[in-house]
């Protein structure tokens, strides 16, 4: 019986590393002057955004895409996709779930307003890494991750993120 889990021990002990390749972030003029995104760290695992919001969000709806691939050669596949009320997870967060712990992971070095309306002014997050937070069943692929968010159904920011899950 024992034997028979050593491998489902191993595997949840399995931890994954992120590399980025490319993030690259569009916001509509109307919504910022300034936006700033960076891939960090020294295996380019963390990421660093900075944007100057030129008016109040108080509505956010988003959408998030991740596809992926096994062969660099090959195309990306939609891995999954949610679309879901932004302003809504970060005041009723149900702690423990997976969303909340990437959640936390992206916001723990931020000062991400924890309710809406967003106000507008200087919002940065910095040093983003949810390679804790991964769930073990992401496979070792080539990703592809599109996000877009929405205030009163019209798109203001578009974030694309182009990477790497590897073992440790």
């Amino acid at each position: 019986m024992i034997l028979l889990l050593i491998p489902l021990i191993h595997y949840t002990e399995t931890k994954r590393q992120l590399r980025w390749e490319c993030f690259e972030c569009k916001i509509g003029p109307q919504f910022a002057d300034k936006m700033k995104c960076q891939v960090g760290g020294t295996r380019n695992s963390v990421l660093n955004v900075e944007v100057n919001l030129q008016q109040e969000l108080d509505a956010i709806k988003t959408y998030v895409k991740i596809s992926t691939k096994f062969k660099i050669s090959s195309s990306y596949r939609k891995f999954f996709d949610i679309t879901f009320d932004g302003c809504r997870v970060i005041t009723d967060m149900v702690q423990g779930t997976m969303v909340s712990n990437m959640f936390k992971a992206i916001v723990r070095s931020s000062n991400q307003p924890r309710k809406c309306p967003i106000k507008k002014g200087l919002i940065y997050y910095h040093n983003i890494s949810i390679e804790d937070v991964l769930p073990m069943f992401v496979p070792n692929s080539y990703l592809f991750v599109e996000v877009d968010f929405f205030s009163k159904r019209q798109s203001y920011l578009n974030v694309t993120l182009r990477g790497e899950v590897l073992e440790k």
